[in-house]
């Protein structure tokens, strides 16, 4: 048994006793879900700042805050981490104790109500009318420099062409960002992580800082050859498109004629996009997420412009014009150059159950095998080694089965389970097995 398989199976030991815990952790969240539809803020705003700040401390996971907070879609690391920001807004790590547990929660809630001092937004006219708002970084030798919020860029003024300055009563932060999450429990988990790097410090920061690998894209992005991968784009791109539509995305947007699970998330038959809807914009969506959506890390390049080309030619361009951009030479010539000929790696032959991000666990019924016939019909299966794509793109597991309350099996390899199912490849009368090398395998018992 190796060194690494020894490590991995150490850490199932302590995975499997606290798994009913976590699976107990989890239940409030699900008892937070409002049938009503109401926002997430909306509900949040009525419970007691000091309220929230404790149950966030008894019941947030700072770990998970951590991943959230890092999240490109939330953008909070953007403005307010030393290391990956613009800092548009006060670095955490060094809020020292003026930023209490009930100032923090306050200051996700509503941005707005205290401004520290050196972080309000300023608003400068000049005299040709031009009108400019951000943050002002420096004031000297008759230059004013503005942080741009947008894309964090510095704007440089002349002081002499400065007709009027006015400084803001709304912070930069946008009201509403609780609305992003998924729960309440999703907000304490953030809240604890803002508090303990408020109280720690740098050093707590550097302890709770998620790997980059979960955020970081492919070395081969940067010399993507956009313009190439459009003019190939065809007939047999769009039903490459289509076909991944209708597994992956129409369940939240919906077709043309059947409405979509997620009701915030756009009917492309009729939406206005906010974030672009040519080809690349779209592209840009797809790999950085977009308010609610996460990235799609699992598609590569050419996925990508296949869906990209679907939702243009079935969608936009019959029924929603307006926000149809035709690929023209004009346009084609503003997109990023990138390397001629470079589309990166081909799309791998993977199957949407098995491409799923699952997250660190997955409760499933397993055939974790040995001698007879050894199922774990309650089974919580954790990922053990580190690395993004969730529970099935590891290579080490163990498997805690709630029903019998034992360990049933630990195991490595190239693959984490095989799959079959009726939830899984519509297979009936069979459950999932575990593959590769079993290194613990527990009997069928308490």
């Amino acid at each position: 048994m190796t060194r690494e398989t020894q490590e991995c199976l150490v850490r199932a030991s302590r995975y499997c006793v606290l798994a009913v815990l976590s699976f107990a952790s989890w239940l409030p969240a699900v008892k937070s879900a409002d049938p009503a539809g109401e926002l997430l803020q909306t509900r949040l705003a009525r419970e007691p700042v000091a309220d929230l700040a404790k149950a966030a401390r008894e019941r947030g996971d700072a770990s998970r805050g951590a991943v959230l907070f890092f999240q490109p879609f939330l953008a909070c690391a953007r403005c307010h981490d030393a290391e990956t920001g613009t800092q548009l807004g006060p670095d955490i790590a060094q809020a020292g104790k003026d930023a209490t547990a009930e100032y923090l929660v306050e200051s996700v809630l509503a941005p707005s109500k205290v401004l520290k001092k050196g972080y309000e937004s300023l608003t400068v006219t000049t005299t040709d009318g031009l009108t400019v708002t951000g943050l002002l970084a420096e004031e000297k030798n008759g230059t004013l420099v503005l942080i741009d919020p947008a894309g964090g860029k510095q704007v440089r003024i002349a002081a002499a062409d400065v007709e009027k300055r006015m400084i803001g009563t709304q912070s930069l932060m946008p009201d509403g960002l609780a609305n992003v999450l998924s729960d309440r429990q999703q907000f304490l988990d953030l809240a604890k992580y803002l508090i303990e790097v408020a109280e720690g410090g740098p050093t707590r920061a550097k302890e709770l800082r998620p790997a980059q690998t979960l955020f970081a894209l492919p070395a081969y992005e940067k010399d993507i050859d956009h313009a190439g991968l459009i003019r190939k784009l065809d007939d047999k791109a769009r039903d490459r498109g289509a076909a991944i539509y209708t597994r992956v995305c129409a369940n939240c947007h919906g077709t043309k004629d059947q409405p979509g699970s997620l009701p915030t998330s756009p009917r492309f038959a009729a939406h206005t996009f906010k974030n672009g809807s040519d080809p690349h914009s779209l592209y840009r969506t797809l790999t950085h997420g977009y308010n609610l959506m996460a990235p799609q890390t699992w598609m590569v390049p050419r996925q990508k412009y296949d869906v990209v080309h679907y939702l243009r030619e079935e969608y936009l361009k019959p029924h929603n014009p307006t926000q149809y951009a035709k690929p023209d030479a004009a346009y084609l010539a503003t997109l990023p150059a990138g390397k001629q000929g470079e589309f990166g790696p081909a799309p791998a032959s993977v199957e949407p159950w098995m491409a799923m991000d699952y997250g660190p666990s997955l409760m499933n019924t397993y055939e974790v095998g040995g001698p007879g016939p050894n199922i774990a019909y309650k089974g919580l299966a954790v990922r053990l080694d580190p690395g993004a794509g969730g529970v099935s793109r590891g290579k080490s597991w163990s498997v805690f089965d709630h029903d019998t309350l034992r360990f049933a099996a630990g195991w490595t390899g190239a693959g984490f389970i095989d799959w079959k199912g009726i939830h899984f490849n519509g297979q009936h009368q069979i459950h999932p097995k575990v593959i590769g090398d079993r290194h613990i395998v527990n009997p069928v018992g308490p």
